[in-house]
């Protein structure tokens, strides 16, 4: 197993997956296989593609690429490395404060024993959270699960809202 990630090609596209499935706005989504380690891009067309029969050599594995446009019309792409490398950050990273406190769930789920974690899921809040790390260098917009405190979401404008306002049952529910 030398060389191979701990953490597969399959969980880190699960996680860009529900990032885009949580970020409806993010438009013209393009998923590629690609082949990734040493000289990897000389098996690739002059459009980039990698022809499905592509002999690899040693070091060389099929992995994926997702690229799609956000909301300023920016092309962004994530692959299995640039989402293991934000996972990284986020597990050995020094977090403190609230950003700490969220990160708990991914730096737990992290630890791990591979057939455990491959058991049990990260919220649909973990995902988009380190994608949008990956992308942005931090959370640019909540999504998925939201964290509630005490079963309600946290809202330091309660007094201020009147009875039956929609954007508070909105945000609590």
């Amino acid at each position: 197993m030398s060389g191979e990630h701990l953490i597969s090609d399959d969980e880190t596209r699960q996680f860009a997956e529900g990032f885009l499935a949580a970020s409806p706005w993010l438009g013209d989504a393009e998923w590629k296989n690609i082949v990734t380690g040493p000289n990897a891009g000389y098996l690739a067309a002059f459009d980039g593609t990698f022809p499905a029969g592509a002999v690899l050599t040693e070091g060389q594995k099929w992995s994926w690429r997702v690229s799609f446009s956000d909301p300023t019309g920016t092309k962004q792409s994530l692959s299995h490395e640039t989402v293991l490398k934000e996972l990284s950050d986020i597990v050995y990273g020094d977090h403190t404060g609230s950003e700490g406190f969220r990160y708990m769930r991914i730096q737990q789920w992290f630890t791990e024993p591979t057939q455990a974690r491959r058991a049990i899921q990260l919220s649909s809040s973990d995902h988009p959270a380190i994608c949008q790390c990956a992308l942005y260098g931090k959370t640019v917009f909540p999504a998925g699960e939201t964290e509630k405190i005490f079963g309600k979401k946290l809202d330091l404008f309660e007094d201020q809202r009147q009875d039956g306002d929609q954007a508070t049952d909105e945000l609590n529910a």
